[in-house]
């Protein structure tokens, strides 16, 4: 008997994938106009906005020619070619008639990363990867800042997240931005690292090393896990685990409202980088916020530097024109041998996440991200 029930058992778990694959494939397809724009597309491999396509083609959301939208083609950004030569295609060319037009056209506009590529990681001619150089291409320019204002005033969907408004992006055209979204840069940004002694693993990038070794008498005194931050003037403060945080990692927390509309937890641990913004307009609706579990030492550095324990992490419009942004840099997440063709496949990949592991971003794909997006564009689309 207990063969039997195991045998009833591995060929149900077997079917299982089946039979999700089966419900996809009658799922109807949803025809859109998405505009995805990044700027910091170093391979093919589109890493910043792989996952959001990823969730296109999950949910059956395709060009109007009915094909999926592709990791490789389907962006405004900088693409590369053979031979250390690159194109770029964005909106810099465009003419105020086309961007109108654009914006018509266009149901969704997705900023997934404006950072930019740079000399030493393009070129690799020899120098340190993790040093400062000079940019090759990146930011939000003046074009972008139209196309947005046209999107708001079609009411448009606008999602954007981690370095909409950070550096390299220049202060005129930032304050234009924050303008537009009610939000304003605090000039902070951060990053949680599983390991801060350059000694052991040199994740750590060597400027932000020798930066703070010139702010702090030349003091590198760390070796366990941490979160630094980074202000747009340089500076560099750091948080170690044990000494200055009760807990190493960022922690997401949601409102009662945030969990119960996009199925997210309460709370999860948040790996990777983000940005300190604040709302400057009362429509902003706060979804999800960063905590930073700090201890009395670690609160003093913090006040010293004006850095907040508790900032946001989501904001929701509430304006007629939608608009969300993501404080951190959300859907840069490993992805790759996931299969898209599978309705449910995120309720599956609940059962194999390693949330003991404090540096995968992975958990916080699935049990956050992917659902907060999925439901703004069915929210958008299906209803």
């Amino acid at each position: 008997m207990k063969k039997i029930l195991i045998n009833i058992f591995l060929s149900g778990f077997l079917l299982f994938p089946v039979i999700l694959w089966l419900l996809w494939v009658v799922k109807p397809f949803h025809k859109t106009n998405i505009i995805i724009v990044d700027k910091t597309v170093l391979t093919k491999d589109g890493l910043e906005h792989r996952a959001f396509n990823w969730l296109l083609a999950n949910r059956k959301y395709v060009k109007q020619d009915g094909s999926f939208y592709s990791v490789p083609a389907d962006y405004f950004g900088f693409f590369r070619l053979k031979n250390e030569q690159f194109l770029i295609k964005d909106l810099s060319a465009f003419s105020d008639k086309q961007i109108d037009s654009l914006a018509i056209d266009t149901n969704v506009a997705f900023y997934t990363d404006t950072y930019g590529i740079y000399h030493h990681e393009w070129y690799r001619d020899n120098h340190d990867l993790s040093a400062h150089s000079e940019k090759v291409y990146g930011g939000l320019d003046e074009k972008d800042v139209l196309f947005l204002k046209k999107m708001r005033e079609k009411k448009k969907l606008i999602l954007a997240e981690f370095n909409f408004f950070a550096t390299p992006t220049s202060s005129t055209i930032r304050t234009e931005a924050e303008n537009l979204f009610g939000l304003k840069w605090s000039g902070w940004t951060g990053r949680y690292f599983e390991q801060l002694d350059t000694t052991k693993k040199p994740e750590v990038p060597k400027w932000v090393v020798r930066l703070y070794k010139e702010q702090h008498e030349n003091r590198w005194p760390f070796t366990k896990s941490g979160i630094i931050f980074v202000h747009s003037d340089e500076t560099i403060e750091i948080l170690e685990k044990g000494i200055d945080l009760n807990f190493e990692v960022p922690i997401v927390r949601s409102f009662d409202y945030t969990v119960s509309k996009f199925s997210v937890p309460k709370s999860i641990n948040y790996p990777y980088w983000f940005d300190i913004t604040l709302s400057t307009d009362t429509s902003n609706r706060v979804l999800s916020y960063y905590e930073i579990s700090s201890n009395a030492r670690g609160d003093s550095i913090l006040h010293d530097h004006n850095i907040p324990k508790i900032f946001p992490a989501v904001f929701e419009s509430l304006k007629d024109s939608p608009f969300y942004y993501f404080c951190g840099d959300f859907t840069d997440s490993p992805i790759y041998k996931t299969p898209r063709k599978i309705i449910g496949i995120q309720y599956f990949k609940l059962f194999v996440l390693n949330e003991n592991d404090m540096n995968d971003r992975t958990p916080f794909l699935w049990r956050y991200s992917l659902p907060v997006t999925s439901k703004i564009l069915d929210d958008s689309f299906l209803n």
